[in-house]
């Protein structure tokens, strides 16, 4: 069968058709049938078709044979981020001829969708993930699985995005992962990130403590790094835990981070830090956490932006800072949001310059009518507890009753608000 395949991938490379390929040697038929496995043939044809095609059939069964076994090493580096095998695998993958015509054709496609997330080329994925959808619709159960995963992880990257209309999509995804079926439990900690997206937290933290012991099981450290993250964030939103103690583990992520070389992960922790210093509105250590966070992020991203705005709203909230420079940040935060086409971080910005120049008038109309109404369409369930509060509790100052019932009933599915 294996035969048959590649023959049939060197015949129509070299513009052959079956007629002209059996000429001589037997009928179109029986070349078809060859082809596609359908009929029993001699080593003596396989080594006539060889000739014509000038290959060597026996050099090009055992490549096929090992492709296998390199699409695994090839998962595995890209699992375990060890990028220059993962370079390597993919350049010789690239040049095997027919591996896009064979039945790994799939599989290596889907770990392309992966090696393309993992240098953040979401294009290039979604473009694959299209091609999965329209070309191949018998796709094997752990194929299925790793196309399950790799959407997942897709979705999870567009959730990032401040603008995403839809932050449930990557969980309704991954939950149709079968673990027995696929094998593959690194995907317990994207299941961990997507329920961290949709604020459950203790099956975020489930699944989170269910990664990080598979990562130490097979010495995977920066996952292991990661996957302490996300359970950091869970135990964090009990306003009782011991702060001290919570600051402490993120520095020891953060210097874990120095050992292994993953510095692009420290910027994320000390973010991170910064969002548990605010919440227990420790203002002054939550500036300097973000401060060392925007250092460590490229002003052409929304990561950037997200960074900033929460530098700036720690200095607004505790008073660090004079109003001259808030502004001046407020305002870099508006241009970059003009930039990079960001309506979101665009609405947050010109609050906070309505709160700095005491518009309040202004802040609660911006509010009201184009802030939070952006923070419902796009499901942002942090922002809509945030500003749904303060909304909430402008509406019972002014006596706006009705609008306050209204906006209770909207956000009481999550819990929101407590009345």
């Amino acid at each position: 069968m294996l035969e048959g395949e590649i023959i049939k991938f060197y015949r129509e490379k070299s513009g052959l058709t079956q007629a002209m390929l059996g000429e001589g040697i037997c009928t179109p038929t029986h070349v078809s049938k060859i082809e596609r496995g359908k009929t029993a043939y001699s080593p003596e044809i396989i080594s006539l078709f060889s000739a014509v095609l000038n290959i060597d059939i026996q050099k090009e069964v055992e490549y096929f044979r090992d492709l296998d076994k390199r699409l695994q090493e090839w998962h595995k580096a890209i699992i375990m981020y060890r990028l220059a095998r993962a370079e390597e695998i993919k350049n010789e993958l690239e040049s095997t001829p027919f591996i896009q015509s064979s039945k790994y054709a799939a599989h290596y496609l889907l770990l392309k969708a992966r090696y393309h997330l993992l240098h953040q080329e979401l294009e290039d994925v979604s473009r694959i993930i299209k091609q999965i959808s329209h070309e191949f619709h018998h796709l094997s159960l752990f194929e299925r699985n790793l196309f399950y995963h790799v959407q997942g992880m897709y979705y999870i990257n567009q959730a990032i995005k401040p603008d995403c209309t839809n932050q449930q999509k990557a969980l309704q995804v991954l939950k149709n992962i079968d673990i027995n079926e696929y094998g593959n439990e690194e995907y317990f900690y994207h299941l961990a990130i997507a329920y961290h997206y949709n604020d459950s937290k203790i099956m975020a933290y489930m699944f989170a403590e269910k990664s990080l012991q598979h990562f130490k099981n097979t010495n995977n450290y920066t996952m292991a790094i990661k996957a302490e993250s996300i359970i950091l964030l869970q135990i964090s939103s009990d306003i009782l835990t011991d702060m001290d103690k919570l600051a402490e583990r993120y520095h020891h992520l953060i210097w874990d981070c120095e050992r292994i070389g993953y510095h692009d992960y420290k910027g994320l922790l000390y973010n991170n830090l910064g969002f548990e210093y605010f919440n227990r509105e420790q203002y002054a250590k939550a500036k300097d956490c973000y401060k060392q966070a925007l250092r460590l992020a490229d002003r052409n991203t929304i990561i950037y932006l997200q960074r900033l705005y929460s530098y700036l709203n720690s200095c607004v909230e505790g008073k660090l800072s004079g109003k001259t420079a808030l502004l001046k940040k407020a305002c870099e935060g508006i241009q970059v949001s003009k930039e990079l086409k960001s309506t979101l971080y665009l609405s947050l910005f010109k609050l906070s310059k309505y709160q700095l120049y005491h518009q309040r008038e202004k802040y609660f109309k911006y509010l009201e009518e184009k802030a939070f109404p952006e923070f419902v369409k796009i499901k942002h369930i942090i922002l809509m507890r945030r500003y749904g509060k303060k909304l909430y509790e402008y509406y019972i100052e002014t006596g706006h009753h009705e609008k306050a019932i209204h906006l209770n009933r909207l956000l009481e599915g999550n819990e929101l608000i407590n009345v």
